[in-house]
């Protein structure tokens, strides 16, 4: 998505359930799981100074009938709230990507994002505030979109055809971040394949998949999580640091079942050719 290098690498790259510390960086990773595969966190520094030269007004895509697509930087301010409040179907409207591996990875993206809002919901609502070791990670998603929805009106937007480019402002730590956007028949969408990184080299379809399974997992671990706390099977924050490390422990060990599946030999062989009639 952007020109310069993502402040995370590339998220199909990279596996925090792997990497993590259990224990240490165990809510962090679940609660901004999603924000690791959206690159304009890069943008979280302080604005060193907008230099770039006034963009030309966007145009409105033809037979838009939803404002929140009309332009550029309105489906990218859209995204932002989707993100921002866990609305998975908005997040998905908000995206364009090619195939069925594409669009898998689109559809992970929103379903963490969505458990990772309703686990912090939840999680804050009933058992109130978070130590001061939690308090950073369960706000990161919405502070880095608050960031980004400020430097979204000192943004330039270059439109080329269908295609556009939205150059934000450099920041204190680099220069700026760019977004891709492409017109669609129902207005602007966000280029998902350069937002999710899966148009980088190097990525086969198959990493695509895999990191596509492994959000869907861990969103199924925050839900779980989720109902935990709802029951009343979890009632401190102790409890839910270890009630999540179950369930990510079992992420874990579906992700090692699905490779051995994989690499194991099939179950029967196939059976060898008849031999030649006899003449």
């Amino acid at each position: 998505m952007a020109t310069a290098q993502p402040a995370h690498g590339n998220c199909l790259k990279c596996c925090p359930l792997e990497d993590m510390s259990m224990t240490k960086h165990l809510i962090r990773t679940a609660v901004i799981a999603a924000l690791l595969a959206f690159a304009p966190v890069a943008l979280a520094d302080d604005v060193a100074g907008n230099t770039a030269a006034t963009s030309p007004a966007p145009t409105t895509a033809p037979h838009v009938v939803d404002a929140r697509y009309a332009s550029p930087t309105a489906v990218i301010k859209t995204l932002a709230m989707a993100i921002k409040s866990g609305n998975g179907k908005s997040i998905r409207h908000c995206l364009v990507v090619k195939g069925n591996a594409g669009r898998a990875a689109v559809a992970a993206f929103a379903h963490i994002s969505s458990a990772s809002e309703t686990f912090t919901k939840t999680a804050i609502s009933k058992l109130g505030t978070p130590p001061s070791g939690m308090a950073n990670a369960f706000g990161s998603i919405k502070a880095s979109m608050d960031r980004l929805l400020a430097l979204l009106p000192k943004a330039v937007v270059t439109i080329h055809g269908a295609a556009a480019q939205v150059t934000f402002p450099p920041t204190a730590t680099g220069h700026g971040q760019t977004i891709f956007v492409r017109q669609s028949v129902t207005g602007w969408k966000v280029d998902g394949a350069r937002l999710l990184h899966l148009d980088q080299s190097g990525i086969a379809t198959a990493a695509v998949r895999h990191r596509a399974r492994q959000l869907n997992l861990l969103a199924a671990a925050l839900n779980q999580t989720t109902d935990d706390i709802n029951t009343g099977k979890v009632k401190t924050w102790t409890g839910l640091e270890k009630d999540m490390e179950l369930h990510i422990l079992e992420v874990q060990a579906a992700m090692e079942s699905s490779k051995q599946a994989k690499s194991a030999p099939p179950i029967m062989a196939a059976s060898p050719p008849p031999p030649p009639a006899a003449k």
